[in-house]
């Protein structure tokens, strides 16, 4: 299926649809408050949580519902609608069990998966989601950019984008997605010139270190201490902890940890860093 760009024309009539449309979608994908255009580049298009049929088309931080057509399904890889076999879809959350994958090109958004339920989560503050810890997590431990280039390439405005995890790396958009470049040594990215440069024009500092945090999914889930809504889907913050909260699913709950060095937010219900969790 050809997935055509929106121009600035269409932008009128799509903007009158947006309330209808955004109000669709985010019932259909069990969204909780997030916005799941929010942070990505125009005409990106984003799959649709336990619909493969079905995908969106980001505009103006506006989600608008597409359809593919009988007998395909969305690509979020090759941003388009493919033959059914050909297609990798969504993951399905778990019938049982505590587990998250990442939600296809928005890098700071995910599923969580308890006891076969799907929620989106969305990190704050240029947070990222990491897929070896299954929660939020400070940019340079990701380096995820794919929310940032589009599958339509401008050969007169090439997209280049500096790497969060090394000063000596970028990356390039080509055919919808980020490609790696290296500087030459002793050279940093510059992303106001666009260009390899020598360090002290450059303003980069990057720091990790070396973490051992176990997912999610590989230990098993922590009950919550405290009695949960019968029914919905609730975030509470921890009795005891600034670093952990509760996810309750219907009657259920279990504990969850925050990112080391970040601390819950009871008002945007995720994980922060305390210089910005409301007081």
């Amino acid at each position: 299926m050809f997935i055509h760009i929106v121009n600035q024309e269409d932008r009128t009539m799509i903007y009158q649809l947006a309330l209808m449309a955004l109000a669709l979608v985010m019932g259909s994908n069990g969204v909780t408050g997030v916005n799941i255009c929010s942070g990505v580049a125009d005409n990106l298009f984003l799959p649709q949580v336990n619909n493969c049929s079905a995908y969106n088309l980001c505009i103006g931080e506006t989600a608008i519902q597409r359809v593919c057509p009988s007998s395909y399904y969305f690509d979020a890889a090759e941003q388009e609608c493919l033959v059914a076999e050909e297609v990798k879809c969504l993951p399905t959350c778990p019938t049982t069990g505590l587990s998250s994958f990442g939600y296809s090109r928005t890098c700071n958004k995910y599923i969580l998966c308890y006891g076969g339920a799907s929620v989106i989560r969305q990190c704050s503050d240029g947070l990222q989601y990491n897929k070896n810890t299954d929660r939020c997590d400070y940019p340079q431990y990701v380096d995820c950019l794919s929310n940032l280039c589009t599958k339509y390439d401008d050969p007169e405005d090439i997209v280049y984008l500096a790497s969060k995890s090394a000063c000596d790396k970028y990356f390039v958009c080509l055919n919808g997605f980020p490609t790696v470049q290296t500087c030459s040594n002793g050279l940093q990215y510059n992303p106001e010139t666009k260009l390899c440069d020598f360090p002290s024009n450059v303003n980069c500092t990057v720091e990790t270190l070396q973490r051992n945090i176990l997912p999610y999914a590989k230990a098993p889930p922590r009950s919550a201490d405290i009695t949960c809504p019968a029914k919905g889907t609730h975030f509470f913050a921890h009795q005891k902890r600034s670093d952990a909260y509760y996810y309750c699913q219907d009657g259920r709950g279990v504990t969850l940890d925050c990112t080391p060095g970040l601390v819950y937010d009871s008002k945007t219900e995720d994980c922060r860093e305390p210089q910005f969790v409301h007081a």
